[in-house]
């Protein structure tokens, strides 16, 4: 039956078998051409008659080695390849500092806005450091705290007096204060562990300085366009009449907290600000005065010509700080450092201290009584360290004035 089948199909393909006397199937198909294999009775494969073309290999054809051939073709070009996967190398490192960089930002970010919760509200101040926080609690000039923040501050006296105090005046202590809530307080300040968080202080307009004792000092203040006068009492140095300062537009923060710390320190009575272009009373400044500036009398002048006016007719002697070569366009008004012991035991004294960069301004320096200036010790000055720094000339001339 399978034979059948099998005729019927080679029938239809109209393939003939031949058949091999002796045997009962069909023969191997022979080739319609001689091969190599027509005479030795193995079967014919039809792959064994495709012509085969084999193409010659480059180092074939030259007679040398595969290696040798290739290092002398293509050396450069194995250079060329290192150098370029050095440099994507290279660049593949860089984006790597880079995404890591972006990841810290990121970081810090969601660092900064997991304590955006604290909400800090710009009303207040966050004083920092212990003896600012400590001078706030002691001087009373402040309305109203909140609350104390602690991070792991140093065991120090300070640090206990400080927690007194605050516990005396209801202030709510709170220990458990983490260090980035701190430093988002502080805008980063050095801190060491102790935040107050408190009122401004409330800086009064001054329309001049009125006349005055030994014992005491009256200034006149301005209000809502209502003027009144104030005395205050004087607690130093009761031999000399009293002595203040005036900073004109001094805006660096650092050299105004750094001359009210001199101030303070060599018996200055009261200091005044020009409203304009002065740096404000920031926790910065009370930082920078190492607290100094919780305690000393502090007001401020918006219209500081009338003022100097005022109070110079008053009684009051306006002494003008100026570089040392500038001296000689006021010589009727200049007199030396060793005369102003001897001015402050006549009369009350406003120092003026300016800028580092532009000084007093002219319209000031004409409406001063005075003008002095410190010569340097040194006998050949270059120009470009001609003078002092404004908070270390204050403080030498301040000296000179209480000695």
């Amino acid at each position: 039956m399978e034979r059948g089948l099998l005729r019927r199909l080679l029938h239809t393909s109209g393939y003939k078998l031949k058949y091999v006397p002796g045997t009962s199937g069909p023969r191997q198909p022979r080739a319609p051409f001689k091969t190599q294999f027509s005479e030795s009775g193995k079967p014919v494969s039809f792959e064994k008659n495709i012509p085969v073309y084999r193409r010659v290999k480059a180092w074939e054809r030259d007679g040398v080695e595969k290696g040798e051939w290739f290092r002398k073709h293509h050396a450069g070009h194995h250079a060329e390849q290192k150098r370029r996967e050095e440099e994507m190398g290279n660049r593949r490192h860089r984006d790597r500092e880079i995404d890591d960089r972006e990841r810290h930002q990121t970081g810090k970010e969601g660092m900064k806005n997991a304590l955006s919760r604290l909400r800090l509200d710009p009303l207040v101040d966050y004083l920092y450091g212990s003896n600012p926080v400590l001078a706030a609690l002691r001087s009373g000039n402040r309305s109203t705290f909140g609350r104390l923040y602690l991070h792991n501050p140093k065991e120090t006296e300070k640090v206990e007096s400080i927690v007194e105090l605050a516990k005396e005046k209801n202030v709510v202590v709170a220990k458990d204060s983490s260090k980035q809530e701190l430093n988002q307080m502080t805008n980063n300040g050095v801190h060491n562990g102790v935040v107050l968080e408190t009122r401004p202080l409330e800086v009064e307009d001054l329309k001049c300085l009125n006349e005055s004792s030994k014992e005491s000092f009256s200034v006149e203040k301005e209000s809502l366009g209502d003027t009144f006068a104030e005395e205050i009492v004087k607690t130093t140095d009761p031999l000399r009449y009293p002595l203040g300062i005036y900073l004109d537009e001094i805006s660096d923060p650092h050299n105004v907290g750094a001359v009210l710390r001199s101030a303070y320190f060599l018996g200055v009575d009261f200091v005044v600000l020009s409203e304009k272009n002065c740096a404000s009373l920031t926790p910065l400044v009370s930082k920078a005065s190492s607290g100094a500036m919780e305690f000393l009398p502090i007001f401020s002048s918006a219209k500081p010509l009338k003022f100097f006016e005022e109070s110079a007719k008053n009684g009051w002697s306006v002494i003008s700080t100026v570089a040392p070569s500038q001296i000689s366009k006021f010589q009727d008004k200049a007199i030396t450092d060793d005369e102003l012991s001897d001015v402050v035991h006549r009369s009350p004294v406003l120092l003026v201290v300016g800028s580092e960069g532009t000084g007093i301004r002219r319209n000031l320096i004409n409406r001063s009584t005075y003008v002095v200036g410190m010569d340097g010790r040194r006998p050949e000055l270059d120009e470009s360290v001609d003078s002092l720094n404004v908070s270390v000339a204050t403080a030498l001339l301040v000296e000179k004035l209480t000695n």
